[in-house]
């Protein structure tokens, strides 16, 4: 059944449009990323768009991923520093642990792929 509702939930997220700089676009179109505090995609959860230098409240609580596009390195520090712990693209990821990374310990992401980082800038460092 969960499995149902998480593919359902990236399916409807696919296919919603949204307007960003005058543009109409296709959520998949923007290097996306829904973290979830909880394993197996259970909790809080929180949308990610470009390089995040600082996770702020979400740094070292990150358990769970869906990456909707985009290919992304994770590290164990803020400013991309520390252990580079993963790269991942695509795909749903019920538990961080099984990919590379360590439960609870992502405090920065970069975006690697597509290197416009059209989000890059518009977030407070």
């Amino acid at each position: 059944m969960r499995t149902m509702a998480v593919a359902g939930m990236i399916t409807l997220l696919s296919l919603a449009p949204w307007v960003t700089a005058g543009e109409l676009r296709r959520a998949g179109e923007l290097p996306q990323i829904i973290a979830f505090d909880g394993a197996e995609l259970t909790g809080d959860h929180t949308h990610l768009v470009g390089d995040i230098r600082r996770l702020g409240k979400w740094e070292n609580s990150i358990s769970s991923l869906i990456i909707l596009s985009g290919t992304w390195e994770f590290f164990d520090d803020d400013d991309f520093t520390g252990t580079k712990m993963a790269t991942l693209g695509p795909g749903v990821y019920p538990r961080v642990t099984e990919k590379g990374l360590k439960d609870n310990s992502i405090s920065s992401i970069r975006l690697v792929s597509p290197a416009a980082r059209a989000a890059e800038g518009r977030r407070p460092r």
